[in-house]
C-alpha cells in the first residue's frame, strides 16, 4: 500500500511535470551607459570688464575693460554724429552743428547696462546690443533751422493794384516757399542720430498769399469830374460827380472804402464851415442823400446830392457828389475794402 502510493506520487509528479512544460526567457544584456559630465561652470568675469558677446549700438565691446569700451562708443559711433550735418534748402547746401542743436549721448550708462550682461543678466548665444540713448534739443534746432533757411525763403506775394495813369492794373499773386519747420527738425533730429546720408533735405511747404485777388476799383479822375467802376480790368461803369472846391480839395492818393449806410443822418465835420449846424435827419433835404459810402481819407466819401446841378463842378468840401441814382447804383457795386484811387 505504501509503495502503490509512493508509485502513485510519482506518476502523479511526472504528469504534472508533462503538462507544464519549462519556458526559456532569452535576456539582453544592458548597454553600459556613459557618465554624464557635469557643465563646465563658466570662469567669473574680471572685474571691471564686460561680457564677451555685448556690444553697445552696434560697437563690439565684449571684454573690453569700461574706460575702453567707453572710448570704442564715443569714437565709432558718438563722433560722427557729433561732425556737421549738410542739409539742402532750394538747391543751397547749410550746415548744421548737431553740438550746438543739443546732441547728447549717453554712453555712462549705456556701459553700465552692458556690465549686467554675464552678471546679473544671461548673454544669448546670438549676443545682445545695448541701447544707446541720444537725444537732440528740439527747440535748439528748430532756431538753428529758421536761421538757416530764411535768407533763402520765397515769400508769398499778395495780389496788388498798380496804377498806370487813371488805369488800375492788377500783379498777380505769387506762392511762396518756405521750409516746414515742425517736420524739418523732426527730419533733421532722425539725420543726426542715424546719418545714413551725407546730406538731408530740408522738407518745405507752400506760403498761401493773403490777398489773392483784387475785386471793384473806384478811379476818381478830378480833372474830368468822373467816377470810374474797375473790375477784372475792365471799366464797369462810369458815374459824374463833383469834386471838392480850391478851398476844400479832394484830397488825392490810395484809399479804401470802410463805411456804408442807407439813408444816413448828416453829421456836421469839426470845421469852421459847418460851425452851428445840427445834425441832419435823412430825407429830402439831407445833404448825403440816400447813401453814404465813406472812404479811408478822414470825413471824405461818396455820397448823393440833394442839389445835382453842383454835378461835374467843384462845390463841395471835399466830399465826392454823385446823382442820387448813381449813388444808389454804385452802394450796390462797392463793399468795405474795396480800394478807392483819387487822382
Amino acid at each position: 500500500m505504501r509503495a502503490w502510493r509512493s508509485v502513485m506520487g510519482v506518476a502523479v509528479a511526472a504528469a504534472v511535470g508533462l503538462a507544464t512544460p519549462a519556458v526559456a526567457v532569452a535576456q539582453t544584456p544592458t548597454a553600459p551607459v556613459a557618465p554624464v559630465a557635469p557643465a563646465p561652470v563658466p570662469a567669473p568675469l574680471p572685474k571691471g570688464v564686460i561680457a564677451p558677446g555685448v556690444s553697445i549700438a552696434g560697437v563690439a565691446v565684449g571684454g573690453l575693460a569700461q574706460a575702453d569700451a567707453k572710448r570704442a562708443v564715443i569714437v565709432q559711433h558718438v563722433a560722427p554724429r557729433r561732425a556737421k550735418l549738410v542739409v539742402t534748402f532750394r538747391g543751397r547746401n547749410l550746415v548744421v552743428d548737431p553740438i550746438k542743436a543739443g546732441y547728447v549721448a549717453k554712453v555712462d550708462y549705456a556701459v553700465k547696462v552692458a556690465m549686467l550682461y554675464g552678471r546679473r543678466k544671461a548673454v544669448p548665444a546670438e549676443g545682445v546690443v545695448v541701447k544707446l540713448q541720444q537725444r537732440v534739443n528740439r527747440r535748439k534746432l528748430r532756431a538753428i533751422l529758421a536761421s538757416r533757411a530764411q535768407r533763402y525763403d520765397v515769400p508769398a506775394r499778395d495780389a496788388r493794384l498798380v496804377m498806370r495813369g487813371l488805369t488800375p492794373t492788377v500783379r498777380k499773386p505769387r506762392l511762396g516757399i518756405a521750409v516746414d519747420l515742425p517736420k524739418a527738425v523732426r527730419d533733421i533730429e532722425r539725420a543726426i542720430i542715424e546719418r545714413a546720408r551725407p546730406r538731408y533735405p530740408l522738407a518745405t511747404k507752400r506760403v498761401r498769399p493773403v490777398v489773392t485777388s483784387i475785386g471793384t476799383v473806384l478811379v476818381v479822375d478830378r480833372g474830368a469830374f468822373r467816377v470810374r467802376v474797375w473790375r477784372a480790368g475792365k471799366v464797369r461803369a462810369t458815374f459824374p460827380v463833383a469834386v471838392g472846391t480850391t478851398s476844400h480839395p479832394t484830397p488825392s492818393g490810395n484809399f479804401r472804402i470802410i463805411d456804408k449806410q442807407v439813408n444816413p443822418t448828416w453829421f456836421p465835420p469839426s470845421s469852421p464851415w459847418a460851425a452851428g449846424l445840427g445834425p441832419v435827419p435823412p430825407g429830402v433835404g439831407n445833404p448825403l442823400g440816400t447813401r453814404w459810402m465813406g472812404t479811408s481819407a478822414p470825413a471824405i466819401g461818396f455820397h448823393g446830392t440833394p442839389v445835382p446841378s453842383s454835378i461835374g463842378t467843384r462845390a463841395s468840401h471835399g466830399c465826392i457828389r454823385m446823382y442820387i441814382h448813381d449813388a444808389e447804383r454804385m452802394f450796390n457795386m462797392v463793399s468795405i475794402g474795396t480800394p478807392v484811387i483819387i487822382r
